[in-house]
Order: C-alpha cells, then structure tokens, then sequence
C-alpha cells in the first residue's frame, strides 16, 4: 500500500508540472484504478497487516456431564433436577423454586466471527435420547436438527432471562445471535442422555490416589478434588492422562501345510452308533421345538446371556489388566473453592475455549463437583469418544470447531463405603431426626448404596429393615 501511495504522489506532481502533461490523466487514472483493483485480490502490498481472527467462524461445543460409578448412563434423569426455565420444556422433573437457578449439567453451542447466513447444526445421540434443547429444532429419531440459522450480530432475543438465572451471563457474552425461523438467542443448549459405563477404580496412595481405567480410551486432564479438613477446602490431585487398555491385536495360529491324518473310526462300534442316536434325537426334538413355537405352543427362547457371575469374573479380569497410574496431589494443603476452580480454568483456556464456555463450565463444576461429603473425579473425554457416541455435523463447515466433553464422576471415592455402613447403622438410631436425616442422605446417594441397602434388608434391627427397603424402592 504504501508503494500505491509514493506511486500516486508521483503521478499527481508529474502532471503538475505543465498542462501538456495533463492530457495524459485518463490513461493515469485507468491505471490508478487497475491498481485498486489489484490491491485485495493478490497476496498484498509489503507490510500490509494480515486479516483479523474475528473473520473465521468459530464454533466451540462444551458440555458437561455428570455420572455415578455405579451408573450406566452419562446425565442419567435420575442423578439431578432440570433447572432450565419453563420455556425450554425439559423431559426432566423441574426442580424446586427455591433450587431454579442453580447451575445443571448442559451442553453448549456458541458462535464467534462473521455473519453467517443458513446454517445447519445436526448433532446425533446413537445410543441415548435427548431431554431438553434450545432454541427449537426439529426432532428425529436419535437426532437434533438445527436448520437453516442465521448467526447475527445483532438481533433481538426470544425469550429474555431474569438476571438471576445461572444462564443469563450467556445473553451477554460477545458470541452471535443464532436466530431461526421463529426463536432468537445467543447460543444453542442442549440436555441429552447418553449410555456409557464408566470403568474406573480408585485407591488411596502416600501421596495422591491411585486410577486405574479398564477402558479402552484414555481419560485426559483428571482431577480428584477431594473434601480437606478445613471448611469450603479442597485437596485437588491432578494429571494430564490415565491411558486405557490396549486392545490385543491376537495372532492367528500358524498352521502346518500338511493336512492332518483323520484317526480310524469304527462306524459299528458302540461309541459311534450312541453318537448318532443322541443327534438324530437332538434334530427331531429341534424340529418338534420349530413347530410347536409356529403354532403358538411354546414361547419364542431368548438368548442365553452371561450369568451374573460370569460377568463379574471378566470385569475383575479386565480391570487386573488395566495399568494403575499415581494421581498426586499438586498442592499439600487445601484450597479454597475459587483456587479449586482456577486449575480448570486454565485447562479449559488453553483448550481454546473462550470467557463465555469457560464460565459456563465452572458454575456447573462448582454446584456438582466440590462435594463435602465425597472425593469427585474429574476428566475430559477423548475427543474420538465424544464424536463416536455423540457426532457434531455443521454445514457450511466452520473455518474452526473445537469440541471438549467433561465428566463428573461421582461415587468412586473409597472412602464413601464406610461412609455409607455409617449411614445404614445410623438408620437404627434412638433419635427420629437422626434416622430421618441418614435415610434422605442415603436416598441421595441412590445406587452407589444399593448392595449394602440389600444387605441392610437382613439385619436383626427391625427399622433398619424396614427403612433400607423404602429407600430401595424409591431407587428402583
């Protein structure tokens, strides 16, 4: 640019210079326009700056999970109340007023750069159903389809959140307006279910704890933020990835070229003629089953599954197998809520989240993750699990997409099974409010109490008898 503007000065005390000169200026112009022209469509003039960030469209997708270890199910209907507001039509009970706006595990869509006209966003649940989403969309089978947006800079809202809803910080964030055919807001929310199995174990170690991930994918950036002695203090251990189990790849036997000799059998012998007796009565009893199950005889048999022993004994198996990694603490004493916090802070930004998602995600890790009762793990998901058990699909295809999944994973501290003897003997107490308050905490902690509630079932106290098999029930 800088080179067009000596050239122009040029040609301006050129023609300066006498008025023969000047009969030159239409062709001077035409070329001063040539070079305007050519200015934005080579790779520019020397020096000129490069184009700003904000002309990439960014899409950043963050949600946030919350799962027992006793669980099967990521965000399970079971593990908290909906406290999205009544508009968004949430599949799950709502929660008391008093509890409306406390933060709730969810899932976030934002946009961040130009404009952008039509735009699709489908994101898909194979194994899960969904729960709640905003703006609307149109609803298939396994899927949730976002079609035809429009990303504003300025547009007005739909629905306008109180000022003291956990969600109203994104009506103001500097992200775009996704705006529909009748529904306007600045950002796409979205509550879903997924089925997964969380497969971990942890063991108190000197230092730390100890992990073990019987999966196959690698938990990454885990956090054990463990209750400190001191009140509202955390003791927060921490490392960058627990690896899962490698799949082994089994080697086909080697197999000789020569054929293997058939050993003599006698057809007339006893052995032989038993065998086929027992497939000829095998082979009619199977036809005389076909039969009778066309005519409506006999029930349709159902598979047979792995017995429940069975099953046990290749979850120990496979769990023997997976490696155990030290979890150290990253500071000896505890810290205080905001420190706790600020450990994911940093991680989250240099995921490349920006303020918005990144304050999205701490309201929820500090309602569901700081527990005074229990030591929760925290870890993000590998990013092929994520688009395997939930893949995102937006067209036209952002500039950038970074997607990030956290979990919360409650239930797993060691520590909790004493905890929970405590609360059963407690069941039993003289005292009405004390065996009031054990049975609601018990409630709380829902299936991770379940065996030992069933062993409660056979105790010689009575109320404990009696108050474990209520609290069963409302498990079941």
């Amino acid at each position: 640019m800088k080179q067009y503007l000596k050239f122009n000065q040029h040609i301006q005390y050129t023609f300066g210079l006498s008025n023969d000169r000047r009969r030159v200026r239409p062709l001077t112009g035409a070329i001063m326009g040539l070079l305007w022209l050519l200015c934005p469509l080579g790779n520019g003039w020397a020096g000129e700056p490069e184009a700003s960030p904000s002309s990439k469209l960014i899409v950043r997708d963050v949600s946030v999970f919350l799962v027992s270890a006793h669980g099967k199910k990521l965000n399970d209907t079971a593990l908290f109340r909906s406290t999205t507001p009544g508009y968004m039509q949430s599949r799950r009970l709502s929660a008391d007023a008093s509890e409306s706006d406390k933060p709730a595990p969810l899932g976030l869509i934002t946009f961040e750069g130009p404009a952008t006209k039509d735009i699709d966003v489908l994101l898909e649940f194979p194994s899960g159903r969904f729960l709640a989403h905003w703006p609307s969309a149109r609803i298939q089978s396994k899927r949730i389809y976002w079609r035809s947006q429009n990303l504003l800079k300025e547009s007005p809202l739909s629905m306008q959140l109180s000022e003291s809803h956990w969600l109203s910080p994104l009506q103001k964030a500097d992200r775009l307006y996704v705006k529909g055919i009748d529904k306007c807001d600045r950002f796409i929310l979205y509550d879903v279910e997924l089925n997964h199995n969380p497969r971990i174990t942890m063991t108190h170690a000197e230092n730390g704890f100890q992990v073990q991930n019987a999966d196959t994918y690698p938990l990454k950036d885990l956090t054990i933020m463990q209750p400190a002695g001191e009140k509202d203090h955390w003791k927060v251990a921490a490392i960058e990835q627990v690896p899962g189990i490698k799949k082994e790849n089994k080697k086909p036997e080697a197999k000789s070229d020569q054929p293997e000799k058939a050993k003599p059998v006698d057809p007339l012998s006893e052995e032989s003629l038993n065998k086929k007796k027992k497939e000829a009565q095998a082979k009619a009893l199977q036809a005389l089953g076909k039969q009778l199950q066309a005519a409506g005889a006999l029930p349709k048999l159902a598979e047979s599954a792995t017995k429940p022993a069975e099953k046990k004994a290749a979850a120990a198996a496979t769990a023997s197998k997976a490696p155990a990694v030290l979890v150290p603490y990253i500071e000896s004493a505890g810290l205080s809520q905001a420190e706790t916090l600020e450990v994911w802070r940093k991680q989250l930004t240099d995921l490349g989240l920006g303020t918005p998602e990144v304050e999205h995600v701490l309201r929820i890790l500090g309602e569901h993750a700081l527990r005074s009762d229990q030591a929760t793990v925290i870890y993000r998901l590998d990013e092929s699990y994520l688009d395997k058990i939930m893949p995102l699909e937006i067209t036209p295809f952002p500039d950038v997409v970074r997607r990030t999944g956290i979990v919360i994973l409650l239930d797993a501290d060691p520590a909790l099974l004493k905890r929970i003897d405590g609360l059963i003997a407690q069941l039993g107490n003289q005292s009405w409010e004390k065996r009031e308050a054990a049975q609601k905490k018990l409630e709380e902690y829902g299936k991770a109490a379940q065996a030992q509630l069933q062993k409660a079932t056979s105790n010689k106290d009575l109320e404990i008898v009696f108050r474990a098999e209520q609290i069963l029930g409302k498990i079941k």
